[in-house]
């Protein structure tokens, strides 16, 4: 092993917290650094070859070292390498993406706010939740109904909506989330119990926690189409339309995290598409720019913008939004990203 390897990994243990890391064993094992990457390929401080299998977080759909990629990032850098979209400031790139974006979906959205990874978003789609069902002057709707082994990320909102263990436990995540069935067919499903009669069970289950917390304290349910983190568990025959009729039945919003999924990975560009999900609101990042640059994003319907619109004007602003929300670069890249899918 090279000395300058060796000297990475002591500085490495002795100088980097780790996500999702036990940190007695990484003390004990140290780091595997990745030096490089080309395509499929990535290759470590010790000069193997490996493949990827995971693209990176399931980000890199385009693999490493994609010219048109670093042509886009590099042009972007020269022109604009940042500005900020607070009080009405934009950039070309993040304008263009916004747009782009909106004619991709296979539902009729509004408006795109941008932020910097998929945590991020789910956080901001929860705030846009409670800012609406404020403006409507239902203060109660806060709850937001996630699934037991759901992955959303991990921040204070989207960790709390995350229903593995690993990222609740230590954390006291928000009281506002609460968990309903996860909606494992093979794992979960009664003997001779159809994917259909399945799904049904799984409404119900939903409406029962509904009963229970109070519809006029919901805002909102939120689900991966395909759940990553929690097992590649695809849904089950008509989850998702049975699952809708409970939530227009008690006027509670929907929201599509297509942070894993989106971009291509079902078979179709977005999975609201594959699953038939009609969703009020809806969440992208990794894919987006290939991990090539953070970005995040959140799609509203117009029922959603209406509101924000009005309450900010009698506000005299939508108080949320990030330093890096439209960077220049990240939305050039994804520009880019978006045209070789």
């Amino acid at each position: 092993m090279p000395n300058s390897s060796h000297k990475l990994i002591e500085l490495d243990i002795s100088s980097v917290l780790h996500p999702f890391t036990n940190a007695i064993a990484h003390e004990q094992s140290g780091p595997d650094i990745i030096v490089r990457g080309n395509g499929p390929y990535v290759f470590d401080s010790q000069g193997n070859k490996l493949i990827d299998g995971m693209s990176g977080l399931w980000a890199v759909g385009l693999g490493y070292s994609e010219e048109r990629l670093i042509k886009a990032a590099n042009e972007q850098f020269r022109q604009l390498p940042y500005f900020h979209t607070f009080a009405g400031k934009s950039n070309p790139p993040s304008i263009e993406l916004a747009h782009t974006l909106l004619q991709m979906l296979p539902v009729q959205m509004s408006k795109v706010f941008f932020c910097d990874s998929g945590s991020e978003a789910i956080d901001s789609a929860i705030k846009m939740v409670w800012y609406y069902w404020n403006a409507r002057q239902q203060p109660t709707k806060k709850k937001i109904i996630a699934r037991t082994r759901a992955y959303h990320g991990a921040n204070v909102a989207s960790g709390s909506a995350t229903g593995l263990p690993v990222m609740r436990e230590g954390f006291d995540p928000l009281h506002e989330i609460v968990h309903t069935s996860c909606p494992h067919y093979w794992r979960f499903a009664e003997d001779d119990e159809s994917e259909i009669q399945f799904s049904q069970r799984m409404a119900v289950e939903l409406e029962r926690l509904i009963e229970a917390e109070g519809a006029e304290n919901i805002g909102a349910f939120i689900a991966e189409p395909v759940m990553g983190a929690g097992g590649v568990i695809i849904p089950p025959e008509n989850y998702f339309p049975i699952i809708q009729e409970v939530l227009d039945r008690h006027d509670i919003l929907m929201i599509a995290d297509e942070v894993i999924c989106g971009f291509g990975r079902t078979g179709k560009m977005f999975a609201t598409e594959t699953f038939n999900i009609k969703p009020d609101i809806m969440t992208f990042a990794k894919q987006l720019s290939s991990a090539y640059f953070p970005i995040g994003a959140v799609a509203i319907s117009d029922r959603i913008y209406e509101i924000i619109r009005l309450e900010s004007d009698r506000r005299g602003v939508f108080g949320h939004g990030y330093t890096y929300s439209g960077h220049p670069v990240g939305a050039a890249i994804a520009l880019e990203a978006l045209a070789i899918y």
